[in-house]
C-alpha cells in the first residue's frame, strides 16, 4: 500500500510540473532531442522573430504554441501539432519544409512528448548564430587591449607610474586615498614575502636599511627575482593550475605514486627562474616531445598533461582530465560538459570534445621519461646494469603471475563458475569493487567468467544449456525441479545431434 501511494504521488508531481526531478528523462532530452532542436528547428523558432509566433527554445512555447495552436500537449504525441508536422501528413502543416526529419528523429521526439516533454528547469536553448555571437563576446576570447591610462588631476598626488594612477582612480571612487609610504624595514619584509614565500633574513634586512641610494629598492627587487626562491614561490600557483600530485590517486591494482612528478615540478621552478617566454612554456607543456625531440629537459614540461589522477585507470576519465587541464588552465573555458551534449554555456560542441580527444587518445604515456639535462658522454654502465636487472624482474614478476593465474583459472573453473554465478545479479563490477574476494580468487577472471556466461546464455551455447536451466533455481527447489529440467535439455541436445547428424549424411 505504501508503494500504490508513492507511485501515485510521483505520478501526480510530474503532471504537476516536477517533470525536471527526473534525471533520466532529462538524459533522454540532452542527448536524443536537444541536439534536434538546436540543428533543426531554433534557427526559425528561437527568441528573435519566431515563424509562425511558434518558440521553440523552452517548454513553454512548446506549450504556448504558435498562430495556429499548441505544438505539443505533454505526454499526448497526437494533440498537438509538433509530430503532425513532423510526420508531413497534413498538406498544409509540413515541418521542416524542405523535407522531413530522419526517422530516428522523429521517433526521439515523439517519445519525449510521450514522456511529458521533460525539460531543464530554467533553461532557454540558443540557436547556433546565438551560439556564435555569445562566442565572439565570451571575454576569455576577446584580444587584450591596453585600457586608457586614467587622469589624476591631484597635484598633490604621489605617482611614480601608470599603475599609481590606475590604483588612485580606483580608490578616489570609493572616498579613499593612499596609506601612509611603507618603511623600508616594512617594505623588504613585504617585497621578500611576497616573492620568495619567506621572511627577510636579519642580514638582508640590515643591507637594505643601510643602502640610501636611489635605486635601493629596484636592486632589492631584482636580487630577489634572481634567486631560485622565486621560482620556488610562484611556481606554486602554475603547479596548482596543473593539479600537480605526486600520485595518481585511486588505482588500487598498480603503484599510485609518480615517482617522475618531481622532474615537471623543477620544469616549472626552473622556467620561471630564466625567465622563459610565456608562448614557449605553453606550447612545451603541450607538445614538447613534437617541437623539441632532441630537448630532454623540455620532455618534462609534458607532465602538465600527466600528472593528474589515473581514476582507476579508465582511460576515458584519465583523457577527460587531461582537456580539462587544457581548457581551464589555459582558455579561461570548460569543455567537459561537452563529453555528453553540446556546451549549454561555453561555446564548445561535443563534436569539438571528441576532437580534441582524438589527439589526446593517440598519445602514448611513457613509462619511463627521458633524462633531465644533458646526456652523460659515456654511458654509466652500473646504472645500465642495474636498470636491465630491475626491467628482468619486473618482467619475470608479470610473466609468473600471467602464468599462476591461466593454471588457476585451469584448476579452479568450478570455483570460478559459481564465484561468476553468485555475483549474476550484482550491478557491473568497476576496479574500485574488484578489490577482495573472500574465496583468495582474482576478482578480475571472476568477472571475465560472468560475461562469459552471459554471452553463453545469450547465444544458447551447446555447453552451457544444462547450467543456465538449473541456474536460476533457488536451493529450496533445486532438488524437486532440478532432474526434470536437466532431463528436457538433454532430450532437445540429443534432438539437436540427431538433426545435424542426418543433415551431415544428406
Amino acid at each position: 500500500m505504501i508503494r500504490a501511494a508513492l507511485l501515485s504521488l510521483a505520478v501526480m508531481c510530474w503532471c504537476a510540473g516536477a517533470h525536471a526531478a527526473d534525471p533520466a528523462p532529462l538524459e533522454f532530452f540532452e542527448k536524443q532531442v536537444r541536439p534536434v532542436l538546436v540543428e533543426k528547428c531554433l534557427s526559425c523558432h528561437a527568441a528573435e522573430k519566431p515563424k509562425g509566433g511558434l518558440r521553440l527554445d523552452s517548454r513553454e512555447g512548446f506549450i504556448k504554441g504558435g498562430h495556429s495552436g499548441a505544438a505539443i500537449v505533454p505526454g499526448k504525441p497526437k494533440d498537438g501539432l509538433l509530430i503532425t508536422a513532423l510526420l508531413h501528413t497534413d498538406n498544409d502543416l509540413k515541418m521542416p519544409p524542405g523535407g522531413k526529419l530522419p526517422a530516428n528523429e522523429i521517433a526521439a521526439l515523439t517519445k519525449w512528448v510521450e514522456l511529458g516533454a521533460p525539460w531543464p528547469e530554467k533553461v532557454t536553448l540558443a540557436a547556433p548564430d546565438a551560439i556564435a555571437k555569445a562566442a565572439a563576446k565570451h571575454w576569455a576570447f576577446r584580444p587584450v587591449q591596453r585600457p586608457a591610462v586614467p587622469e589624476i588631476r591631484n597635484p598633490k598626488a604621489d605617482i611614480r607610474n601608470e599603475i599609481d594612477k590606475f590604483v588612485l582612480a580606483k580608490l578616489a571612487e570609493k572616498g579613499l586615498s593612499l596609506s601612509p609610504r611603507a618603511d623600508k624595514r616594512t617594505l623588504i619584509r613585504r617585497a621578500t614575502f611576497d616573492l620568495h614565500g619567506l621572511p627577510p633574513s636579519l642580514e638582508e634586512v640590515e643591507a637594505f636599511l643601510k643602502d640610501d641610494s636611489p635605486s635601493a629598492y629596484e636592486k632589492l627587487i631584482d636580487r630577489l627575482l634572481s634567486s631560485p626562491r622565486y621560482g620556488e614561490r610562484w611556481g606554486r600557483h602554475w603547479l596548482d593550475v596543473a593539479r600537480y600530485a605526486d600520485n595518481k590517486g585511486y588505482v588500487f591494482f598498480e603503484g599510485k605514486e609518480y615517482p617522475w612528478a618531481w622532474t615537471y615540478r623543477d620544469y616549472v621552478i626552473c622556467a620561471l627562474n630564466e625567465d622563459k617566454p610565456f608562448d614557449q612554456f605553453v606550447t612545451e607543456q603541450l607538445a614538447a616531445d613534437l617541437l623539441a625531440p632532441q630537448d630532454a629537459a623540455a620532455q618534462a614540461a609534458l607532465g602538465f598533461l600527466t600528472v593528474g589522477g589515473h581514476f582507476m585507470n579508465n582511460t576515458h576519465d584519465i583523457i577527460d582530465d587531461r582537456m580539462d587541464v587544457i581548457t581551464r588552465g589555459l582558455m579561461a573555458i570548460t569543455v567537459t560538459c561537452a563529453r555528453c551534449h553540446d556546451h549549454k554555456f561555453d561555446p564548445v560542441p561535443a563534436a569539438d570534445y571528441y576532437s580534441l580527444y582524438g589527439v589526446l587518445r593517440s598519445s602514448v604515456e611513457p613509462t619511463v621519461p627521458p633524462m633531465l639535462g644533458p646526456a652523460p658522454k659515456e654511458p654509466d654502465k652500473a646504472y645500465n646494469t642495474e636498470l636491465a636487472a630491475r626491467e628482468k624482474r619486473l618482467v619475470d614478476f608479470v610473466t609468473a603471475k600471467h602464468a599462476t593465474l591461466v593454471s588457476g583459472a585451469r584448476s579452479r573453473a568450478g570455483e570460478y563458475l559459481l564465484a561468476a554465478h553468485e555475483a549474476r545479479n550484482q550491478p557491473p563490477a568497476d576496479d574500485f569493487m574488484l578489490i577482495a574476494d573472500p574465496g583468495d580468487l582474482n576478482p578480475s577472471m571472476i568477472t571475465r567468467w560472468k560475461q562469459f556466461l552471459t554471452d553463453t546464455k545469450k547465444r544458447k551455447h551447446p555447453a552451457f544449456l544444462h547450467w543456465h536451466a538449473v541456474s536460476e533455481l533457488s536451493d529450496t527447489e533445486f532438488a524437486e525441479k532440478a532432474p526434470g529440467l536437466l532431463k528436457a535439455v538433454s532430450g532437445a541436445i540429443s534432438s539437436w545431434l540427431r538433426r545435424l547428424a542426418s543433415r551431415r549424411n544428406q
